[in-house]
């Protein structure tokens, strides 16, 4: 709630602005990725018709509302689906009959404390990032109309696998952790129902069509939908090295299941640079030590199928964005925990209730549920109070750098917020500046608002290199040109001056 009217964050203005006419940039967070685009769309479509002001930041007050209540819903609805799924999983016939009464309490805490987490609050706050909360709501899908299938009349059954294979074509048309869900499936039936491998062959009640066409839709739509979408990205051919990002991503996920602990560090922006010594070996054994775990658990399916599902479903939905495939634009994304945090919270709840019964086994249960209650009413709190940082672009940005105080994009992002405050605070705002190019030269996000800044200062020999730096990445940008061009005629540099301004004249006459 209280980010509800907040500011745009990041890209979400150039993003949507783009999907309400049906245009994506290759790389921008709806390429590739129709159904966010037309969510969006949707989205701006509703505002004009309800007259809200849409015009570009400070502007249009409460223009975001409308975006992230429609991402509430969808976060609801995640998390009505997780009940779901859980619910079921807890009932099957492989779960001892003492766990199966517990279904409803556990999916219950499960999915509260899963909707209240912080950490989860990213997918609704950055709008554009509903494709999260999509690609979720379509994973679930598939998994609860599966599971619904099983015990269903012939008729009914043809139903729910209709709407597997449709929940997972709209599924990958919204991002691309979904390319895992026809292999979710299978795995799911192996854990809880079939009593073999071999037995996947040939499921029975038509399942095995239902394998194949579940592959054939998630790999078709990938096919067509992710070629050449993303590839300004994410890939192999970019400089960074795919074990360099690996050793990375041990990092990330330790931070993710540190965060979702204790959740005292968020971060929008996590910037675009790799880790480097021993900061990912804790990761890295973890994660060594969980895949173990859960290979030895698939060896003993009948007793243990229940965490190894879980544990092929975190690094499932963890693997196309968290493994060796760079994203270049960002090395780490609260987001991406989003649906695994889920598996996280079933370890964590049906742990507890494992060491209640066998070490405070006097402890009634009514103990625990308050204790959930109470978890659940801290990490609300937790959780409103990370929203209020939404609303306050400067607060934002010095949290991404309190929680990243390498990252040159969050330093560059802080000074552009100071400088533009209505009363700007222009000498954090310089530091802000110099520290983000002293970490990494390039330009985006700083150049051309540092240069303002000095200029704005009467600085103008300070501010030209500055500009031409910012011109030479972005060429041709109306700002930068006739800016650098007036600080050259204050400087009596006329000369210099005329091409500037001529291309100034050529890209926008009427200036």
């Amino acid at each position: 709630v209280p980010a509800l009217d907040a500011p745009f964050v990041i890209d979400d203005e150039g993003t949507i602005g783009a999907s309400s006419e049906w245009k994506s940039l290759p790389g921008s967070p709806t390429a590739g990725r129709p159904l966010v685009m037309a969510t969006l769309a949707a989205n701006f479509a509703a505002n004009r018709a309800l007259g809200v002001d849409q015009r570009p930041d400070p502007d249009g007050p409460n223009k975001a509302i409308g975006y992230r209540l429609v991402n509430l819903l969808l976060h609801l609805l995640a998390a009505a689906l997780l009940f779901g799924v859980v619910r079921r999983a807890i009932r099957e016939r492989t779960i001892p009959e003492d766990w199966r009464a517990l279904a409803d309490p556990v999916a219950g805490v499960v999915c509260a404390l899963w909707l209240l987490h912080p950490i989860q609050s990213e997918v609704i706050n950055y709008i554009v990032q509903r494709s999260e909360a999509l690609a979720s709501i379509c994973y679930l899908a598939i998994l609860y109309a599966s599971q619904r299938a099983w015990h269903a009349t012939h008729a009914s059954r043809l139903r729910w696998y209709a709407l597997v294979v449709t929940a997972c074509v709209l599924g990958m048309l919204s991002k691309e952790i979904v390319i895992s869900a026809p292999l979710a499936v299978m795995l799911y039936d192996r854990a809880f129902r079939l009593p073999s491998w071999r037995a996947l062959r040939r499921p029975g009640n038509g399942r095995g069509w239902l394998y194949v066409a579940l592959w054939s839709a998630c790999l078709v739509t990938f096919a067509v939908f992710e070629a050449g979408a993303r590839g300004e990205s994410a890939g192999f051919n970019a400089g960074m090295t795919w074990n360099g990002y690996l050793y990375t991503q041990c990092w990330a996920i330790a931070h993710y299941l540190r965060l979702a602990a204790w959740p005292n560090a968020l971060s929008i922006d996590y910037g675009y640079r790799t880790i480097r010594g021993a900061r990912g070996i804790p990761g890295l054994v973890l994660l060594c030590a969980f895949g173990a775990a859960t290979l030895v658990a698939w060896t003993r399916a009948e007793r243990f199928g229940w965490f190894a599902f879980l544990g092929s479903m975190f690094f499932m939905l963890l693997a196309p964005s968290s493994s060796v495939v760079p994203v270049l634009l960002e090395v780490a994304a609260e987001r991406r925990i989003y649906l695994a945090l889920a598996v996280v919270l079933v370890l964590a709840v049906v742990g507890v209730e494992w060491i209640r019964r066998r070490v405070a086994a006097r402890v009634p249960p009514r103990w625990l549920a308050a204790g959930a209650s109470g978890i659940a009413v801290a990490l609300a709190i937790a959780t409103a109070a990370r929203s209020r940082t939404y609303a306050n672009t400067e607060a934002l940005w010095r949290s991404a750098v309190h929680a990243v105080p390498d990252n040159s994009r969050a330093l560059g992002q802080l000074g552009q917020a100071l400088f533009r405050l209505p009363t700007p605070k222009l000498a954090e705002a310089e530091s802000a500046f110099v520290k983000a190019l002293a970490l990494d030269s390039a330009c985006p996000g700083k150049c051309l608002e540092y240069g303002t800044l000095l200029s704005n200062g009467g600085r103008f020999a300070e501010a030209m290199p500055l500009l031409v730096r910012h011109l030479a990445w972005d060429h041709g940008n109306v700002l930068a040109a006739r800016l650098l061009a007036l600080d050259l005629m204050k400087l009596g540099d006329y000369h210099r001056a005329i091409p500037y301004l001529e291309e100034v004249v050529q890209r926008v006459p009427k200036e």
